[in-house]
């Protein structure tokens, strides 16, 4: 017999079905319910202190990224341990205040905190603590060790002449001269951090990076004026470095007192050191008066007249020593001038009038000394009226300074080369 359920049946069922799930719906949200104060949120991309190593009395900013829970924030406590001591302490106190920053979609403070007092290489930890209204805290931590700000400096040799063949020659205004000085004697530039912390701590001074070192000249009864800065490696490491100076125009026959400044950016120090015995320059060495040279190519090979010696002012023959042969006409091919030094060891080098008008012995061995290896060569192409050449004879401490004033061409092969020439 088949059972067919009446209606009341089924409204009876259907009941039963809701207050179950009524059941059900109630257990689920009672397992859900938060229960008890929340943790404030302090988050990971907090912008606190980054360096290794700071300086007593320095200020470090860093900020704060947090945001509340259920319970509103109560403040923002600061706090620090110094080496050796075992407990941190409070070193301040903010009473929230709501920061909010829309770019950051979050609460934001800035936190000025001056750096503590301690030996040198001390390890520091900084801990930024957020408390909540509820008693509910959450905290961030960075460290350091402190370093020493103030760098040192000493002259350890100098002057030696950069410019002459003979370092204890007198150099005359723009030569240059070599001291040798030694910074942050004895000191180390970084020291390990946790979790590496357990590592041995290196010997030495550790200091603050570097960034620059500042020569200063007073010449005569002049003021002090800078001549040279050096921008040095980001490193708090000794040091030790030549420091090379041009010596200023108009000081021949003057003494000159240099001082060193090696300087700290942050926080702003600077130590220096003057040397103890003042330098004079001599004045510059005037060349003779201004010679005549002609430089004659004929034939296919140059012929007698192509070579020249600037040590005697006089044309060698085709047969001469090729030592002799300072400057020569080597070709004269496609209607161009090529000029050639046949001497061991000499070079030329292109210069420009204005050198040559303010010729001495000592500016043209300053302008051959600055210009590039791979300008000073033994070949120049392409000569024209009015160039101007300096030559290092010989590979001595000899130079000559010529500039041409005249091409004549009386064939497809045959030119006259006219040019004077400064020298000793």
């Amino acid at each position: 017999m088949n059972y067919i359920p009446t209606a009341r049946a089924l409204w009876g069922g259907l009941l039963a079905l809701a207050l179950l799930a009524t059941g059900c719906k109630k257990e689920l949200d009672d397992y859900y319910t938060a229960q008890g104060p929340q943790f404030p949120t302090l988050l990971t991309t907090n912008a606190l202190g980054t360096a290794t190593k700071y300086a007593s009395g320095e200020t470090v900013t860093f900020e704060l990224q947090f945001a509340q829970q259920t319970d509103p924030i109560k403040q923002i406590v600061i706090l620090q341990k110094v080496e050796p001591a075992r407990d941190s302490a409070i070193v301040q106190t903010l009473t929230y205040a709501p920061a909010f920053s829309k770019r950051k979609n979050v609460d934001t403070l800035v936190v000025n905190y001056t750096v503590p007092t301690g030996a040198n290489k001390s390890l520091v930890r900084v801990d930024a603590r957020v408390d909540s209204q509820n008693g509910q805290t959450k905290t961030r931590t960075f460290y350091f060790r402190l370093a020493e700000a103030t760098p040192t400096i000493v002259i350890n040799s100098g002057p030696t002449n950069v410019t002459l063949p003979t370092a204890t020659a007198t150099s005359a205004p723009g030569d240059i001269i070599r001291y040798s000085v030694t910074l942050n004697k004895g000191g180390i530039t970084a020291a390990p951090l946790p979790p590496a912390s357990t590592a041995v701590i290196p010997a030495g001074i550790l200091y603050k990076d570097l960034d620059s070192l500042v020569t200063y000249a007073k010449v005569g009864t002049a003021a002090e004026r800078r001549v040279v800065r050096t921008k040095l490696t980001a490193s708090g490491a000794e040091l030790t470095t030549n420091v090379d100076i041009p010596l200023p125009a108009g000081s021949a026959g003057q003494p000159i007192t240099f001082r060193f400044e090696v300087k700290v950016r942050t926080p702003a120090r600077a130590a220096s050191a003057t040397a103890t015995a003042v330098y004079t320059p001599a004045a510059a060495t005037p060349f003779a008066a201004v010679r005549t040279g002609t430089l004659t190519y004929t034939g296919t090979t140059g012929g007698d007249l192509a070579a020249y010696d600037l040590t005697t002012f006089a044309a060698v023959p085709a047969t001469g020593p090729a030592t002799s042969k300072d400057l020569v006409i080597s070709s004269t091919a496609t209607n161009a001038v090529q000029f050639r030094t046949l001497s061991t060891g000499t070079r030329l080098v292109r210069s420009t009038a204005a050198v040559y008008t303010a010729a001495t012995l000592s500016s043209i061995r300053q302008t051959y000394n600055a210009t590039a290896a791979a300008s000073q060569v033994a070949t120049l192409d392409n000569i024209v009226v009015g160039d101007v050449i300096i030559l290092k004879l010989r590979g001595l401490d000899q130079y000559a300074v010529v500039q041409v004033t005249g091409i004549n061409r009386t064939s497809a092969t045959d030119v006259t080369v006219s040019f004077n020439v400064k020298a000793l």
